[in-house]
């Protein structure tokens, strides 16, 4: 592993980062402890000669870590991971000292961003010269949020002396949900500023380099509009310059589960077909060595227009580095050239570790270079078994074949790769990734070459530009026809997140396979090779001796796990969702039922609660089944959500009230019930269920409506009893239906209550 400084450079730079962020403390602390066991154990004085072997051995395996690592190695990985974990305490401490200033600050700054338009505000970006309050705020980024009634524009370069409120940003409101204030810092930025009074005091005052970056995207972007129509121009300014802003969330989303996203994101792909393009286009007009250097420049250019995004800087780094290797007469070790971009990338931010476009960039890189090749090698060795059918296949058949196991052995890498990752903050598997990448990685790289020259071409205003848009336009109309394998059945499966334990079980178990099928498959082995090949044969010869045995304590094994997840019973878990306005609770049995009563939902606002909050609530949980949902009634800040749960996993049993006036949400959520075959328990005060030995006594609505506030005032209110525990719910209920309930007499005392919020 010297022989590749860098990397061993970067692994240390992780570990370091990773414990600043999960462990809060210094790593010498962890440090520590490790050497003193090291020195411990160095210290026993072992004669391994007069032991017996076993398969089993400590000291007999702790040999081939040897092989890699060595007293250079721990050093250099001490220093590296002591440097990024102070870095990361140090950059922690200045956030949290940020934080605590929240108070009305005057600021001088320039804007290093474009105009955002949200729902009621624009938002900027902006660099702090000097604060009047604080001088922790120089040269930190902020969020200006300026109200659209404002109606004044602002311009990257712009310098501004403004007034206004600082914002914290939110943290993470539920287990596994969006952390507002850690995706922020993967962007470098403390938080917000609403803006009370602003003025531009003069023009032009960012960075040269960058601000003319700026200004020629902004101006390809507008040429990618003029050329197209709004949805194809949005698909091609993320092809091209990986901007996504502009395409509608509804077609993104068909991208992500086609598993198509990547091609919206600048990577390697869009950096080797503008390499082979200018080769194509300079290579005999300039020679080879100078469009090297015209390559290496364009690359820069390219960077700096695509905004330094994570997925840029390796793809460009490790471009130039190829280049560079090539002008040189040296062979480029690609190892090294990722770990070189990615200790480019996490010198500048160590939060952007954080970043889920960069995990997917690098490990699915990592994935090609380490499997791809094993993998080509399986599919090869797949073979038609009628020979008559293979006699048939001409030899132009055979090169297609061919050249389509060795797409799919690529796309397959990359994905076995990621696919822990994408699990993990998505949640969701798509079946079709295969068929769909095959056909794009076909016509990919026409669209992306075509796409740069037409909107060069539109500068010009050369007449071939309506021609080229018009042959663009199709290939980009086939592109998004392809997303539409997200509509097939079972093109979106939903699937619990895996824990960090699982994920390392994973990609141990991959890195076993992919090691013992290399050396299994290789001709000439060394000697390390050699013995790992032995102690496997070993491992089996063992096995095979005591298989009866072995076979039992496994199966004991498996039975005692099963035991422990399906029949020992559990505590009774309730879990209160924050969904914003409206309520929602989560409920485990002990014996692993799930009740979900409400949803939450906001009829004044965008923002899917469903979708966004609750289903990722849910899997986070463990569970992609719903046995029970207890709607209480159906304004929208108590069902909304889950119309989105009905929609997109299993539910058992939904449990209503009959209602005085049938609304929209009543009607949909019913509707949907039905097609899926739901089933629908209606309910009235006096009725019981029991779930699990969990009692929900049914306490309102009567059997005679409320007419007043009919929606509110005819909520189901039910009492949860476990044992000596019970919890009363109570909707949205409101005076009548309050007073109604206490003329019955009804036994209303309870552990918890939850309070009608219409009560405060």
């Amino acid at each position: 592993m010297i022989k590749r400084p860098m990397l061993v450079v970067v692994i240390g730079y992780l570990i370091g980062i990773l414990m600043g962020l999960y462990f809060k403390f210094s790593i010498v602390l962890f440090y520590i402890p490790i050497a003193i066991m090291y020195f411990f154990i160095k210290s026993l004085k072992i004669n391994s000669s007069n032991q017996k072997f076993k398969l089993i051995s400590f000291h007999r395996y702790f040999r081939y870590i040897k092989l890699f690592i060595n007293l250079k190695i721990i050093l250099i990985v001490f220093i590296s991971s002591v440097l990024s974990n102070s870095i990361v305490l140090l950059k922690n401490q200045k956030y949290n000292n940020l934080y605590k200033d929240k108070q009305n600050l005057s600021l001088v700054g320039i804007i290093v961003g474009n105009k955002e338009e949200k729902e009621y505000k624009n938002v900027y970006l902006i660099k702090v010269k000097t604060c009047n309050q604080s001088k922790k705020y120089k040269n930190t980024y902020l969020y200006l949020n300026i109200n659209k009634k404002a109606k004044e524009n602002f311009y990257y370069g712009d310098k501004v002396i403004l007034e206004g409120e600082f914002i914290e940003p939110t943290s993470q409101r539920n287990k596994g949900g969006f952390d507002y204030k850690q995706y922020l810092k993967t962007k470098k930025i403390y938080g917000s500023v609403n803006v009370k009074k602003i003025q531009v005091i003069s023009k032009h005052q960012a960075n040269k380099v960058l601000e003319v970056g700026n200004n020629i995207a902004l101006k390809l972007k507008q040429k990618i509009d003029e050329t197209l129509n709004e949805d194809e121009a949005s698909i091609l300014k993320g092809l091209l310059l990986g901007d996504t802003s502009k395409i509608e969330e509804e077609m993104y989303e068909k991208f992500q589960v086609s598993n198509m996203a990547h091609i919206l994101a600048v990577s390697g792909m869009h950096i080797s077909y503008i390499i082979l393009g200018i080769k194509l286009l300079l290579d005999k007009k300039i020679g080879k060595r100078k469009t090297k250097y015209f390559i290496i420049l364009f690359l820069i250019f390219y960077l700096l227009l695509t905004g330094f995004t994570p997925s840029v800087i390796r793809a460009t780094i490790m471009g130039i580095l190829v280049i560079v290797s090539q002008i040189l007469y040296r062979k480029n070790d690609v190892w090294n050239s990722i770990a070189l971009s990615l200790l480019c990338i996490l010198l500048y931010n160590p939060f952007l570790i954080m970043n889920i476009g960069l995990q997917l960039s690098y490990v699915g890189t990592m994935g090609i270079i380490l499997l791809q090749k094993n993998i080509s090698s399986i599919l090869k060795n797949i073979k038609m078994k009628n020979k008559k059918i293979q006699y048939k296949i001409n030899r132009r058949l055979i090169l297609l074949i061919s050249k389509i196991k060795e797409i799919l052995s690529v796309t397959l890498s990359a994905q076995i790769a990621i696919f822990p990752i994408i699990i993990y903050h998505f949640n969701f598997l798509g079946i079709y990734f295969w068929i769909t990448n095959l056909i794009v990685s076909i016509i990919i790289g026409p669209v992306f070459l075509l796409g740069f020259i037409c909107v060069l071409f539109s500068f010009f205003k050369i007449s071939i530009v309506s021609l080229l848009s018009s042959i663009l336009s199709v290939f980009i109309k086939i592109l998004i026809y392809i997303t539409n394998f997200s509509k097939l059945p079972f093109s979106k499966i939903y699937i619990p997140t895996f824990k960090i334990h699982i994920i390392i079980i994973f990609y141990i178990v991959i890195a076993v396979f992919n090691m013992f099928y290399s050396i299994y498959n290789k001709k000439v082995v060394n000697n390390t090779e050699r013995r790992i090949k032995n102690l496997v044969a070993l491992a089996r010869f063992k096995f095979n001796q005591k298989r009866e045995k072995a076979i039992k304590v496994i199966s004991i094994f498996i039975i005692l796990i099963s035991l422990n997840i399906f029949f020992i019973p559990r505590n009774l878990r309730i879990h209160f969702v924050d969904v914003g306005q409206g309520d929602c609770t989560f409920i485990e049995t002990p014996k692993n039922k799930t009740i979900l009563i409400d949803g939450g939902g906001n009829i004044t606002s965008e923002f899917d609660v469903g979708k966004k909050t609750l289903l990722p609530y849910i899997l986070d949980r463990g569970y992609r089944k719903v046995d029970y949902i207890i709607i209480s009634h159906f304004d929208q800040d108590h069902s909304q959500g889950c119309a989105k749960i009905i929609e997109s996993i299993k539910v058992s049993n939904i449990i209503l009230s009959e209602q005085f006036e049938e609304n929209e949400m009543y009607k949909q959520i019913v509707s949907m019930a039905k097609k899926k075959k739901i089933r629908i328990i209606y309910v009235k005060a006096g009725n019981l269920i029991n779930i699990d030995g969990i009692k929900i006594r049914i306490l309102h609505p009567q059997k005679e409506l409320i007419s007043d506030n009919a929606i509110n005032n005819n909520s189901i209110i039910c009492k949860m009893e476990y044992n000596s525990f019970s919890m009363l719910f109570t909707g949205d209920i409101e005076k009548e239906a309050e007073e109604l309930i206490l003329d019955k007499n009804i036994n209303l005392k309870a552990d918890i209550l939850k309070v009608a919020h219409h009560r405060f």
